[in-house]
Protein backbone atom coordinates (compact mmCIF):
# COMPACT_ATOMS: atom_id res chain seq x y z
CA UNK A 1 0.00 0.00 0.00
CA UNK A 2 3.00 2.28 -0.09
CA UNK A 3 3.54 3.13 -3.72
CA UNK A 4 4.07 6.31 -5.64
CA UNK A 5 2.06 5.37 -8.67
CA UNK A 6 0.99 6.62 -12.05
CA UNK A 7 -2.72 7.25 -12.03
CA UNK A 8 -4.19 7.86 -15.46
CA UNK A 9 -7.76 8.99 -16.12
CA UNK A 10 -8.19 8.85 -19.92
CA UNK A 11 -11.43 10.69 -19.30
CA UNK A 12 -12.26 11.29 -15.64
CA UNK A 13 -15.91 11.70 -16.42
CA UNK A 14 -18.20 11.11 -19.33
CA UNK A 15 -16.62 8.02 -20.84
CA UNK A 16 -18.35 6.98 -24.03
CA UNK A 17 -20.59 4.07 -23.11
CA UNK A 18 -23.13 2.55 -25.43
CA UNK A 19 -26.66 3.19 -24.23
CA UNK A 20 -29.65 1.07 -25.15
CA UNK A 21 -31.94 4.09 -24.71
CA UNK A 22 -29.64 6.21 -26.95
CA UNK A 23 -30.68 9.49 -25.34
CA UNK A 24 -27.11 10.75 -24.97
CA UNK A 25 -27.25 10.99 -21.16
CA UNK A 26 -24.93 8.78 -19.13
CA UNK A 27 -25.29 8.32 -15.36
CA UNK A 28 -21.92 8.71 -13.67
CA UNK A 29 -22.80 8.97 -9.97
CA UNK A 30 -25.73 8.34 -7.62
CA UNK A 31 -26.69 8.95 -4.00
CA UNK A 32 -29.88 8.36 -1.99
CA UNK A 33 -31.44 11.05 0.20
CA UNK A 34 -31.51 10.39 3.97
CA UNK A 35 -35.27 9.71 3.87
CA UNK A 36 -34.88 7.35 0.87
CA UNK A 37 -37.39 9.39 -1.14
CA UNK A 38 -35.00 10.99 -3.67
CA UNK A 39 -31.93 10.04 -5.71
CA UNK A 40 -29.18 12.51 -6.53
CA UNK A 41 -27.58 11.86 -9.92
CA UNK A 42 -24.76 13.19 -12.03
CA UNK A 43 -25.05 12.70 -15.77
CA UNK A 44 -22.85 13.51 -18.73
CA UNK A 45 -23.76 14.42 -22.28
CA UNK A 46 -21.25 15.40 -24.95
CA UNK A 47 -18.57 16.09 -22.34
CA UNK A 48 -20.76 18.28 -20.11
CA UNK A 49 -21.95 17.34 -16.62
CA UNK A 50 -25.31 17.95 -14.96
CA UNK A 51 -26.46 17.33 -11.37
CA UNK A 52 -30.15 16.59 -10.85
CA UNK A 53 -32.56 14.88 -8.48
CA UNK A 54 -35.34 12.37 -9.16
CA UNK A 55 -37.98 10.66 -7.06
CA UNK A 56 -37.10 7.14 -5.93
CA UNK A 57 -39.32 5.80 -8.74
CA UNK A 58 -37.15 7.57 -11.34
CA UNK A 59 -39.67 10.30 -12.17
CA UNK A 60 -39.97 14.08 -11.74
CA UNK A 61 -36.38 15.15 -12.49
CA UNK A 62 -35.31 18.44 -10.93
CA UNK A 63 -32.24 20.24 -12.25
CA UNK A 64 -29.78 21.30 -9.54
CA UNK A 65 -26.52 22.25 -11.32
CA UNK A 66 -26.29 23.13 -15.00
CA UNK A 67 -23.14 22.37 -17.03
CA UNK A 68 -20.43 25.01 -16.78
CA UNK A 69 -17.92 26.07 -19.40
CA UNK A 70 -14.88 26.09 -17.12
CA UNK A 71 -15.08 22.60 -15.59
CA UNK A 72 -16.79 19.31 -14.90
CA UNK A 73 -18.73 18.19 -11.83
CA UNK A 74 -18.41 14.84 -10.08
CA UNK A 75 -19.50 13.00 -6.93
CA UNK A 76 -22.67 14.87 -5.74
CA UNK A 77 -23.67 13.70 -2.23
CA UNK A 78 -26.40 14.55 0.28
CA UNK A 79 -25.71 15.86 3.76
CA UNK A 80 -27.02 13.73 6.68
CA UNK A 81 -30.01 16.05 7.18
CA UNK A 82 -30.69 16.23 3.44
CA UNK A 83 -30.61 20.03 3.40
CA UNK A 84 -27.30 20.43 1.57
CA UNK A 85 -25.23 18.67 -1.04
CA UNK A 86 -21.55 18.61 -1.86
CA UNK A 87 -19.85 18.05 -5.18
CA UNK A 88 -16.38 18.16 -6.72
CA UNK A 89 -15.46 20.46 -9.57
CA UNK A 90 -12.55 19.68 -11.89
CA UNK A 91 -11.36 22.76 -13.76
CA UNK A 92 -10.58 22.34 -17.45
CA UNK A 93 -7.48 24.55 -17.42
CA UNK A 94 -5.94 22.58 -14.53
CA UNK A 95 -7.87 19.33 -14.78
CA UNK A 96 -5.67 17.47 -12.31
CA UNK A 97 -6.65 19.94 -9.62
CA UNK A 98 -10.10 19.97 -8.11
CA UNK A 99 -12.17 21.61 -5.41
CA UNK A 100 -15.02 20.51 -3.15
CA UNK A 101 -18.07 22.76 -3.09
CA UNK A 102 -21.09 22.80 -0.78
CA UNK A 103 -24.50 24.21 -1.67
CA UNK A 104 -28.12 24.11 -0.63
CA UNK A 105 -29.97 21.05 -1.83
CA UNK A 106 -31.46 23.03 -4.71
CA UNK A 107 -28.03 24.19 -5.90
CA UNK A 108 -28.22 27.71 -4.49
CA UNK A 109 -25.59 29.40 -2.27
CA UNK A 110 -22.63 27.49 -3.67
CA UNK A 111 -19.54 27.82 -1.47
CA UNK A 112 -16.01 26.60 -2.06
CA UNK A 113 -14.80 24.30 0.74
CA UNK A 114 -11.25 23.29 -0.23
CA UNK A 115 -8.67 25.73 -1.64
CA UNK A 116 -7.53 23.70 -4.67
CA UNK A 117 -4.03 22.54 -5.52
CA UNK A 118 -4.85 18.84 -5.09
CA UNK A 119 -6.57 16.03 -6.98
CA UNK A 120 -9.77 15.06 -5.15
CA UNK A 121 -11.55 11.97 -6.43
CA UNK A 122 -14.33 11.48 -3.90
CA UNK A 123 -15.97 13.24 -0.95
CA UNK A 124 -18.78 12.55 1.53
CA UNK A 125 -20.32 14.28 4.52
CA UNK A 126 -19.47 12.70 7.87
CA UNK A 127 -22.32 11.02 9.71
CA UNK A 128 -22.99 14.15 11.75
CA UNK A 129 -22.32 16.54 8.87
CA UNK A 130 -19.78 18.75 10.61
CA UNK A 131 -16.90 17.38 8.56
CA UNK A 132 -16.40 16.36 4.96
CA UNK A 133 -14.28 13.26 4.35
CA UNK A 134 -12.43 13.12 1.06
CA UNK A 135 -9.82 11.22 -0.95
CA UNK A 136 -6.94 13.34 -2.20
CA UNK A 137 -3.50 13.20 -3.75
CA UNK A 138 -1.62 16.37 -2.94
CA UNK A 139 1.50 15.53 -4.96
CA UNK A 140 1.39 15.22 -8.73
CA UNK A 141 3.38 16.31 -11.75
CA UNK A 142 2.10 16.64 -15.29
CA UNK A 143 4.31 15.81 -18.25
CA UNK A 144 3.23 17.88 -21.26
CA UNK A 145 5.59 15.88 -23.45
CA UNK A 146 4.19 12.49 -22.45
CA UNK A 147 0.65 13.67 -21.83
CA UNK A 148 0.47 11.86 -18.47
CA UNK A 149 0.25 12.86 -14.85
CA UNK A 150 2.24 11.18 -12.10
CA UNK A 151 0.11 11.09 -8.95
CA UNK A 152 1.63 10.30 -5.57
CA UNK A 153 0.06 9.46 -2.28
CA UNK A 154 -3.72 9.14 -2.11
CA UNK A 155 -4.97 9.41 1.45
CA UNK A 156 -8.19 10.17 3.32
CA UNK A 157 -8.67 13.61 4.86
CA UNK A 158 -11.34 15.41 6.88
CA UNK A 159 -12.10 19.10 6.56
CA UNK A 160 -14.32 20.91 9.05
CA UNK A 161 -17.17 22.66 7.26
CA UNK A 162 -17.06 25.76 9.48
CA UNK A 163 -13.40 26.57 10.15
CA UNK A 164 -11.92 24.70 7.11
CA UNK A 165 -9.39 22.89 9.33
CA UNK A 166 -7.95 19.86 7.50
CA UNK A 167 -6.93 16.64 9.26
CA UNK A 168 -5.16 13.74 7.57
CA UNK A 169 -6.96 10.58 8.70
CA UNK A 170 -5.08 7.79 6.94
CA UNK A 171 -1.50 6.72 6.26
CA UNK A 172 -2.05 4.78 3.06
CA UNK A 173 -0.02 6.55 0.37
CA UNK A 174 -2.17 4.56 -2.04
CA UNK A 175 -2.51 4.17 -5.79
CA UNK A 176 -6.19 5.05 -5.52
CA UNK A 177 -9.03 5.16 -3.01
CA UNK A 178 -12.73 5.09 -3.85
CA UNK A 179 -16.16 4.21 -2.46
CA UNK A 180 -15.50 6.11 0.72
CA UNK A 181 -18.12 5.64 3.45
CA UNK A 182 -18.61 5.50 7.19
CA UNK A 183 -19.83 2.30 8.82
CA UNK A 184 -20.33 4.34 11.99
CA UNK A 185 -19.01 7.52 13.58
CA UNK A 186 -15.96 5.47 14.53
CA UNK A 187 -15.10 3.45 11.42
CA UNK A 188 -14.27 4.55 7.87
CA UNK A 189 -14.60 2.06 5.02
CA UNK A 190 -13.22 2.30 1.48
CA UNK A 191 -11.96 0.40 -1.54
CA UNK A 192 -8.23 0.46 -2.11
CA UNK A 193 -6.50 0.12 -5.49
CA UNK A 194 -3.20 -1.59 -4.74
CA UNK A 195 -2.63 -4.45 -7.19
CA UNK A 196 -2.87 -7.80 -5.41
CA UNK A 197 -3.61 -5.95 -2.18
CA UNK A 198 -6.69 -4.29 -3.68
CA UNK A 199 -9.91 -4.83 -1.78
CA UNK A 200 -12.20 -3.44 0.90
CA UNK A 201 -10.57 -1.93 3.97
CA UNK A 202 -11.52 -0.04 7.11
CA UNK A 203 -9.84 1.75 9.98
CA UNK A 204 -10.75 3.52 13.19
CA UNK A 205 -10.55 7.30 13.00
CA UNK A 206 -8.58 7.33 16.25
CA UNK A 207 -6.23 4.58 15.08
CA UNK A 208 -5.61 5.00 11.33
CA UNK A 209 -2.43 2.91 11.39
CA UNK A 210 -4.54 -0.15 12.09
CA UNK A 211 -6.00 -0.56 8.63
CA UNK A 212 -7.78 -3.89 8.18
CA UNK A 213 -9.00 -5.73 5.12
CA UNK A 214 -12.67 -6.68 5.23
CA UNK A 215 -13.35 -10.17 3.93
CA UNK A 216 -16.24 -12.59 4.66
CA UNK A 217 -15.46 -15.76 6.59
CA UNK A 218 -17.16 -17.79 3.86
CA UNK A 219 -15.70 -15.83 0.95
CA UNK A 220 -15.55 -17.63 -2.38
CA UNK A 221 -14.06 -14.74 -4.39
CA UNK A 222 -10.49 -13.51 -4.24
CA UNK A 223 -10.24 -10.63 -1.77
CA UNK A 224 -8.71 -8.31 -4.39
CA UNK A 225 -11.88 -8.65 -6.50
CA UNK A 226 -14.18 -7.20 -3.84
CA UNK A 227 -15.23 -3.67 -4.73
CA UNK A 228 -17.76 -0.85 -4.22
CA UNK A 229 -18.39 -1.27 -0.49
CA UNK A 230 -21.43 0.35 1.03
CA UNK A 231 -23.67 0.03 4.05
CA UNK A 232 -27.35 -0.84 4.42
CA UNK A 233 -29.40 -0.77 7.65
CA UNK A 234 -29.53 -3.77 9.98
CA UNK A 235 -25.75 -4.15 9.90
CA UNK A 236 -25.30 -5.23 6.31
CA UNK A 237 -22.17 -4.45 4.34
CA UNK A 238 -22.84 -4.55 0.59
CA UNK A 239 -20.18 -5.00 -2.06
CA UNK A 240 -19.58 -6.35 -5.55
CA UNK A 241 -17.28 -8.87 -7.17
CA UNK A 242 -17.37 -8.09 -10.90
CA UNK A 243 -20.99 -8.82 -11.96
CA UNK A 244 -22.09 -10.24 -8.59
CA UNK A 245 -23.66 -8.37 -5.68
CA UNK A 246 -23.14 -9.54 -2.10
CA UNK A 247 -24.27 -8.64 1.38
CA UNK A 248 -22.20 -9.44 4.47
CA UNK A 249 -23.63 -9.57 7.97
CA UNK A 250 -21.34 -7.45 10.16
CA UNK A 251 -22.07 -9.66 13.18
CA UNK A 252 -21.48 -13.11 11.66
CA UNK A 253 -19.15 -11.86 8.88
CA UNK A 254 -20.88 -14.28 6.51
CA UNK A 255 -21.62 -13.13 2.96
CA UNK A 256 -24.48 -14.06 0.66
CA UNK A 257 -24.72 -13.46 -3.07
CA UNK A 258 -28.03 -11.72 -3.73
CA UNK A 259 -27.72 -10.75 -7.40
CA UNK A 260 -25.76 -11.62 -10.52
CA UNK A 261 -25.87 -9.16 -13.41
CA UNK A 262 -24.39 -11.76 -15.80
CA UNK A 263 -23.94 -11.27 -19.54
CA UNK A 264 -20.82 -9.21 -18.87
CA UNK A 265 -22.77 -6.42 -17.16
CA UNK A 266 -20.48 -5.27 -14.40
CA UNK A 267 -22.10 -3.44 -11.51
CA UNK A 268 -20.75 0.08 -11.96
CA UNK A 269 -22.00 1.92 -8.86
CA UNK A 270 -23.74 0.86 -5.68
CA UNK A 271 -25.23 2.38 -2.53
CA UNK A 272 -27.43 1.26 0.33
CA UNK A 273 -30.68 2.87 1.45
CA UNK A 274 -30.81 4.59 4.83
CA UNK A 275 -34.10 3.55 6.45
CA UNK A 276 -34.55 0.05 5.05
CA UNK A 277 -32.42 -2.96 4.15
CA UNK A 278 -32.35 -2.24 0.46
CA UNK A 279 -29.71 -1.56 -2.20
CA UNK A 280 -29.63 0.64 -5.30
CA UNK A 281 -27.16 0.09 -8.13
CA UNK A 282 -26.43 0.74 -11.78
CA UNK A 283 -25.02 -1.74 -14.26
CA UNK A 284 -22.40 -0.75 -16.80
CA UNK A 285 -23.80 0.24 -20.22
CA UNK A 286 -27.34 0.70 -18.88
CA UNK A 287 -29.20 3.92 -18.09
CA UNK A 288 -31.68 2.23 -15.75
CA UNK A 289 -31.19 1.71 -12.01
CA UNK A 290 -31.95 -1.47 -10.08
CA UNK A 291 -33.18 -1.76 -6.49
CA UNK A 292 -33.58 -4.87 -4.35
CA UNK A 293 -33.71 -5.97 -0.73
CA UNK A 294 -30.56 -7.18 1.02
CA UNK A 295 -32.00 -10.72 0.98
CA UNK A 296 -32.24 -10.59 -2.82
CA UNK A 297 -36.02 -10.16 -3.01
CA UNK A 298 -38.21 -7.48 -4.62
CA UNK A 299 -35.94 -6.70 -7.55
CA UNK A 300 -37.16 -3.59 -9.37
CA UNK A 301 -35.83 -1.83 -12.45
CA UNK A 302 -36.12 1.96 -12.41
CA UNK A 303 -36.23 3.99 -15.61
CA UNK A 304 -34.62 7.38 -15.09
CA UNK A 305 -36.19 10.56 -16.45
CA UNK A 306 -33.53 13.11 -17.31
CA UNK A 307 -34.11 16.88 -17.09
CA UNK A 308 -34.69 18.69 -20.37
Amino acid sequence: MKAACLLIFPVLLGCCHSDPHDNGDQIESLDISPDDQKVLLLSTREGATTVFEINADGRSPRLILKPTGDGLFSNPRYSPDGKKILFIKHFKKTFWESTIFISNRDGTRVQELTPGGELITEAIFSTKGGDVLYCSAKQFNTSKKKGTTDVRGFDIYAIHVTDRKVTKLSKLNAFGIDNLSEISERYIMFHLNAGKKSGIYSFEKDNPARTQRIFPVNGTQESNLLDKPGYAPDRFLVFTALSELYTMNLITHKAERIYDARAGHLIEMLTGFHTKSRVLFKKFDESTLTALNTDGTEIRSIDVEFPQ
